[in-house]
């Protein structure tokens, strides 16, 4: 199992960020600053499939579990990120039972799925044509992230749970807050509220539930509701608060304050 199913599976806490910058050596920093994993992000991220394609082979590189996010459900995209060697796929905008069950069969061999065959790709080793014990190790090893971001996924979240082979539920709080008419106000106790659902509803099933934070005020508060996979913020939004943070230290630091009030 690869670390990253294996954390899942065993309740401990997995940290991430998203990546949306095409740019390997930002995935280094993430996997370097101890981060879990690196979520690839191609749904919002500003990359192409040869970009993506970079930023799992950076994240191997310092030993950081890849979770690829994809534009939507798209069997070829969701069998794509697989390939590539994510240790697993991230499928948004989930809204129905359908829609949970063509995410999956795209990720899975048979008898579980229908993922598109190439024993020569890279997460295939490049070459497990010789290997019959194969494609049983990549159901085994490859996680499914199923993301629930509004009133129609939570309406059905039962059914959808009810799907074999789902190893985590990830809540997009933004999109959440939009379908509940409050766009923005991800703190709202109406969407803190069907997170807290969602991740009860998930824990009777087993699933592990992740989420999306931009404070770590609001990575306190799910951890607190029980949501093991913190996605916090990304790669875009750390650079920019960071270079901000700097500049406003330094233009109201005493040193400069005093050499502005002299006459």
């Amino acid at each position: 199992m690869t670390a990253f199913k294996t954390k899942l599976c065993s309740g401990s806490p997995l940290l991430g960020t998203f990546l949306q910058i095409p740019a390997a050596e930002v995935a280094e920093i993430v996997g370097r600053a101890g981060f879990d994993c690196g979520i690839v992000d191609t749904e919002h991220g500003m990359m192409g499939t040869d970009e993506a394609l970079l930023l799992v082979r950076a994240c191997d590189v310092v030993g950081m579990a890849t979770v690829l996010r994809v534009p939507c459900v798209d069997h070829h995209r969701i069998t794509q990120a697989l390939d590539f060697g994510a240790s697993a796929v991230m499928v948004p905008n989930i809204g129905s039972r359908q829609e949970a069950e063509i995410a999956v069969s795209a990720a899975k061999y048979h008898p579980h799925g229908n993922r598109g065959v190439c024993p020569f790709a890279r997460g295939a080793g490049y070459d497990s044509a010789g290997d019959p014990d194969y494609y049983r190790r990549s159901n085994a090893e490859t996680a499914v992230v199923l993301q629930i971001e509004g009133t129609d996924g939570i309406a059905n979240l039962d059914a959808i749970l009810l799907v074999p082979n789902i190893d985590c539920i990830f809540i997009g709080p933004f999109d959440l807050a939009q379908s509940l008419g409050i766009p923005g106000q991800v703190t709202s106790p109406l969407v803190v509220e069907a997170m807290r659902d969602i991740v009860k509803r998930a824990a009777q099933r087993g699933i592990a539930v992740g989420s999306f934070s931009v404070t770590p005020e609001q990575t306190q508060r799910d951890i607190e509701i029980g949501i093991q996979f913190l996605a916090y913020g990304t790669d875009t939004m750390i650079i920019a608060r960071q270079f901000r943070a700097i500049r406003e230290s330094i233009f109201t630091s005493p040193a400069l304050s005093e050499r502005a009030a002299k006459p």
